[in-house]
């Protein structure tokens, strides 16, 4: 039996050795390593519970467009939402947060329907108590941002103060909010 004949025999049974071994190279270099993060995820402790799960936070924006005075008062309601995984940290407390006004963020100018200037008043987990220890937070004021829609995405940027009035005459005045609670956490039994 010649080489050329053992080849076209074979042929099928090469391929299907090729296929397999192109598929478990696949698993073990893309697969396996993320099927062991995620059992490593669900398999590591939960991080101890918030004591305090529920806060509201009252705060006032004051600013200004083209010279003219605004004023923005509203409450921040911040809640507990459970445990999520995140490949950054594993698992981690997750805390949700809306205005009492039912609006979805502090709007300052809606410039058209793909672009708008607004002030965000800061996330849960800061006025939670939820910070980690080396973590620090700072409001982005006098700063502001800007959203942006293409298509289906949404695109936040933040905007200087000093871009923000050289190009929209918008000058944030003043920023009154309530400081942070000191939470306490709990392992859950």
């Amino acid at each position: 039996m010649n080489i050329k004949n053992m080849i076209v025999e074979n042929f099928p049974a090469m391929i299907k050795s090729l296929l397999l071994s192109v598929i478990t190279v696949f698993f073990l270099i893309f697969i396996l390593p993320l099927l062991a993060i995620y059992i490593s995820y669900q398999l590591s402790p939960d991080p101890p519970l918030p004591k305090v799960t529920y806060g509201e936070f009252p705060f006032k924006l004051e600013y200004s467009i083209d010279g003219k005075k605004f004023t923005v008062s509203d409450t921040l309601i911040c809640e507990y939402d459970g445990i999520g995984i995140n490949e950054a940290v594993g698992k981690h407390r997750k805390w949700k947060s809306h205005l009492a006004s039912k609006n979805d963020r502090i709007t300052l100018l809606k410039i058209n329907d793909s672009l708008e200037i607004y002030y965000s008043p800061g996330y849960a987990r800061y006025y939670m108590g939820d910070l980690y220890s080396q973590e620090t937070y700072n409001h982005m004021f006098p700063d502001a941002g800007i959203l942006t829609q293409e298509d289906s995405r949404v695109i936040y940027e933040v905007i200087s103060a000093k871009d923000l009035f050289s190009k929209y005459k918008i000058k944030l005045l003043h920023w009154e909010h309530t400081t942070p609670i000191v939470n306490h956490f709990v392992l859950s039994e």
